[in-house]
């Protein structure tokens, strides 16, 4: 369930629909996401009158497909309560062509991830961010994450991508601990839509100061063994201690170590002057997450098709780490450490 027009910034992931602008409908049919959400209340089975029996205020989240059937999207002992309201997938396409006055900004991607739990539009907004005069550029993309299982609000966060490269970089945002900005599951979300433009304008500006503090990355020297320390702590790699009493890291550890070593010395990493610089050395981690530990080793050593069913699975779990799990928190924490060393 995933769509995509022209170059996806997750290279392979999602079915191109050519570079024509998508419109929130267009998009949510081509990703086939155009199925319906209803919360139903849940019921127990009375085994000593034998009926079953309505739970007070506890409901379950389900998808309606097109054919009538339903699927699960609370799963795990998850509920949702009373004030909960779904918010259909078509509201979530339409609500970002309303935010981005008439579709100024171009759906890029969206999908699910699971059976529907959690829904995401990664659209581009007209705005960049220049280093080096005009070297080095970073577009600005909005991400909408919005979950069917209860267990989040909408999520709208702004997440730079690097031109030269695709790399998917990290927005620090002050406002909820670098998770974005949110609207709770309640109440009628359109009536927020001029409260969420103010919060797009603050996204901007925040924007704005990610830029100055890439800026800063690049009068930062570094050393290749602060580098490898670097990728080592972002990557959360471990030493071990050697029967001499010596540490040393992990042979699975190094190796990821050794993949960022190798992404220094690529043209996208030695644009201008950020060659040897912590700049250099954000760049090339994120390159790792988002290029490299999102393709089986297998598929890199050659020994795997990456058009294989089974590998495109695997695949596609790797890009949604990317946006949303285990990836991402790596990238956060390679910007969280970038930034110690700027206002150190």
């Amino acid at each position: 369930m995933t769509a995509c027009r022209g170059n996806t910034p997750w290279h392979g992931l999602g079915q191109n629909f050519g570079s024509e602008l998508m419109t929130g409908t267009e998009a949510l049919e081509a990703a086939r996401l155009n199925w319906l959400v209803e919360k139903i209340p849940l019921q127990v089975y009375d085994e000593q009158n034998k009926r079953h029996v309505v739970v007070p205020d506890t409901f379950g989240v389900f998808r309606r497909d097109l054919d009538g059937d339903m699927v699960s999207l609370t799963k795990g002992g998850k509920t949702v309560g009373r004030v909960w309201k779904p918010f259909q997938n078509f509201e979530a396409f339409e609500f970002l062509d309303e935010l981005t006055n008439c579709q100024e900004a171009k759906i890029e991607v969206c999908g699910a991830l699971g059976n529907g739990e959690r829904v995401w539009v990664l659209a581009k907004i007209p705005y960049q961010v220049k280093l080096m005069g005009n070297k080095d550029k970073i577009d600005c993309y909005i991400l909408i994450s919005n979950t069917h299982d209860g267990s989040g609000a909408i999520k709208f966060m702004l997440t730079p991508i690097r031109v030269v490269c695709n790399n998917t970089l990290t927005m620090a945002l002050n406002q909820n601990g670098g998770q974005g900005h949110s609207v709770r599951h309640t109440g009628k979300v359109h009536s927020k839509v001029d409260e969420v433009r103010k919060v797009l304008g603050l996204m901007v500006d925040e924007f704005d100061e990610w830029g100055a503090d890439a800026e800063s990355m690049l009068g930062i020297k570094m050393k290749k063994s602060e580098m490898r320390e670097y990728f080592a702590n972002a990557l959360g790699v471990e030493t071990k201690e050697q029967p001499d009493g010596s540490f040393q890291y992990s042979t699975k550890g190094l190796n990821k170590i050794l993949e960022c070593e190798k992404l220094l010395e690529k043209k996208t990493n030695r644009v201008g002057k950020m060659a040897g610089t912590l700049w250099a050395a954000y760049n090339a981690l994120t390159e790792y997450l988002d290029h490299v530990e999102t393709v089986p080793k297998a598929v890199r050593d050659g020994k795997a098709n990456a058009d294989d069913a089974k590998m495109q699975a695997v695949m596609m779990k790797k890009q949604e780490s990317s946006l949303f799990g285990q990836g991402a928190r790596q990238k956060r924490k390679g910007w969280e450490l970038a930034i110690k060393m700027v206002n150190a």
